[in-house]
This record gives C-alpha cells, structure tokens and sequence, in this order.
C-alpha cells in the first residue's frame, strides 16, 4: 500500500511539474522560445503540447520563412493523434499555401492517406471511401513519379474492392428481403460497375433465383414473361460456370420455372 502511495504521490508531482512548465512556455511572449519549443514537442511527439502553440504562431509568422515549417508540423501533429479529419484539411492548406514546396507532394498524399483512414467497414456508408478514391486519383495524377505512387495504387485497389463488396452485398441483401426486382438490377449493375469481380459467379446464380422469386410474385400478365428471364438468366450462368457450387441448386430453379411456365401457359390456353 505504501508503495502504491509513492507510485501515485511521484506521478502527481511529475504531471505538476509538466503543467508548471507548459504554462511557464504557453505564457512566454518571446516568439522564438515558443517556436523552438513547438519544434521539440513535435519532435518529442508530443502533439497534443505542439498544437496550441503553433495555432498562436502561425497566424504571426504567416508570410515568413517559418510559416512553411509551422503549418507542416501542424497537419501531421493532427494526423499522429488521429484527429484525420483536421489533418487532411491542414494538409490542404498547406498545399494551397505552399504550392512549390519540397514538402507539397507528400502533404497531398497525406491529404488522401487522411481519407483513407477514415473509410469505413463495407457494410457502413462509403462517403469517405469515394472521398479517398478521388483524393488519391488526383495524387496519382498530379505526380505520377511520386515515390508514394505505387502505395496510392494499393490503397486505390483495397477501396475499390471495399466498394465493390458493399455493391454486391447490398444486392444479395435485395433478395433476401424480397425486392427481386431490386436485385436483378442491382446484381447486374455490380457485373456492369465490376466485370472482373470475385462474386461474379455467385452473382449471376442469385440473379436467377431472383427472377424466379420474381416470376413467382408477379400479376398473371408478366409471368410468362419472367420465367422465360429465368431460363435466360440460368443458360447464362450455366454457360459461364459449368462446374458451379450453385449448379445443383441453379437446376433445380430451373425445372421449378419450366414446370410453373408449362402449369401458367396450359391454364391460358
């Protein structure tokens, strides 16, 4: 218990001691002091000790041969603590300032990265996925020798793919609630947008049970109509996937649809 008390009684005094000296820098008026010690914290990474003095200094040094390393410490103290959205409008800023700087292809890069970081799981609204693909896109094209290029392409393909699963999950997500319309569409709206995607086959197989379902709802004066979309959309799937996990059961979809057509076409004549 003791020791306890001297661990708690130590750290109390250290963190009074901290306060007592950031306040000392934080009350300083001499503008060096307080730009070299920016500098330190950043360099120590302490960010979150950095970000109130540069916010007084940049405003005051704006203009001069400091301001380029003010604002660049600025956006990345943001981006260490994970505050991205801050980060990747400092980034910006900077990029807008600095236009012919050494430091502007990686700050617009870190502008995408920003994005990047905050795109979300799959299942989740993608605004910020789209926002990366596009900040990254124009990193690629406005540096195309960048070092950090062949990193853009990777983040570029890994949100693609994260677009592409949400594209075809909602799809299948159509089906499963019963909007076979809204599946067919959608299922071959995912094949147009992705032609080379993983769940092409698995795709094509959910088209058919979806217009099969959807022959099955429909009023008297489609169904004809449906069903011949399901054979069509079976012979398609059969066609591109022979061998299919899902050709049994394809089959069957298929038998079901002949024999509810032949029942439909029989009562009409």
């Amino acid at each position: 218990m003791r020791k306890i008390f001297i661990y708690i009684l130590v750290v109390s005094l250290a963190s009074f001691i901290w306060a007592c000296k950031h306040n000392k820098v934080l009350k300083s008026t001499d503008l060096t002091f307080k730009y070299e010690m920016a500098n330190k914290y950043f360099d120590e990474e302490e960010y979150y000790k950095a970000i109130p003095l540069l916010e007084e200094l940049i405003p005051i040094y704006r203009g001069t041969e400091k301001a380029e390393r003010l604002f660049y410490v600025y956006a990345f103290s943001e981006y260490y603590l994970k505050d991205y959205i801050l980060a990747a409008h400092r980034y910006n800023t900077f990029v807008n300032n600095f236009p012919f700087s050494k430091f502007t292809e990686e700050c617009q890069f870190m502008s995408a990265i920003c994005h990047y970081k905050m795109s979300p799981k799959f299942s989740l609204d993608q605004t910020d996925t789209y926002s990366a693909i596009d900040q990254l896109g124009i990193f690629s094209r406005q540096f195309p020798e960048s070092q950090f290029v062949d990193s853009s392409y990777v983040m570029l393909d890994e949100l693609r793919r994260k677009l592409e699963k949400k594209s075809f999950m909602t799809s299948k997500q159509y089906y499963r609630i019963g909007r076979y319309k809204a599946a067919v569409t959608s299922l071959e709206n995912t094949l147009i947008e992705y032609p080379d995607t993983k769940y092409r086959e698995e795709a094509l197989f959910v088209i058919v049970k979806s217009y099969y379902e959807w022959s099955e709802n429909s009023v008297d004066s489609k169904k004809e109509e449906r069903y011949n979309n399901t054979k069509k959309a079976y012979f398609k799937f059969a066609a591109a996937y022979p061998e299919s996990y899902f050709s049994k059961e394809a089959k069957k979809v298929l038998e079901e649809a002949e024999e509810e057509l032949e029942k439909f076409l029989s009562k009409k004549a």
